[in-house]
């Protein structure tokens, strides 16, 4: 079970004692010969309880739309999908060392990211890449990539000064 159920289900349950608490009360108070027409503060602490307890329900159960941004994905105002620039560069750092491994060498690590530009379909990522060890390869190469992602898709990596990769 999740939190949000979790808690969905407490709130639920403490609306449904708070009913069973007024409905108890007001065969007492309805006996009262002194009530003369006025609210009295029970009455008022009975309503509060009940509206709270239904705006609790009413934002337990909404969409809450803001967890996508968290996973860095969201459709954009045209009905497509789109993505945050955390999430892009994320990806593109991992697909960069992940295809510089796979090209031959032991290790690859992303040294910073110069630039982050928003295109039309999605964002294209440039930086720093230091590799080596590897395929009888005794040097360390340290080089540039650029790498354009778009939605949902692989991102496309080049590599620049880089012997292997290119």
């Amino acid at each position: 079970m999740t939190t949000k159920t979790i808690s969905a289900r407490l709130v639920l349950g403490a609306v449904a004692a708070t009913a069973l608490t007024a409905a108890s009360v007001s065969p007492a108070m309805a006996r009262d010969d002194r009530d003369r027409d006025g609210i009295s503060a029970g009455e008022v602490i009975a309503g509060a309880v009940v509206i709270g307890g239904i705006a609790a329900l009413a934002g337990a159960f909404d969409d809450d739309r803001g967890d996508r941004w968290d996973r860095g994905d969201r459709w954009d105002r045209g009905g497509r999908w789109a993505i945050s620039p955390r999430y892009a560069i994320d990806r593109c750092v991992r697909a960069a060392e992940n295809q510089a491994r796979r090209g031959g060498y032991r290790y690859a690590d992303v040294i910073d990211v110069r630039d982050v530009d928003r295109t039309r379909d999605g964002y294209r990522v440039r930086g720093r890449i230091d590799v080596g060890g590897g395929w009888g390869r005794r040097a360390n190469d340290r080089g540039s990539f650029s790498c354009r992602i778009e939605g949902r898709g692989a991102p496309w990596v080049n590599y620049d000064n880089i012997r292997g990769l290119g």
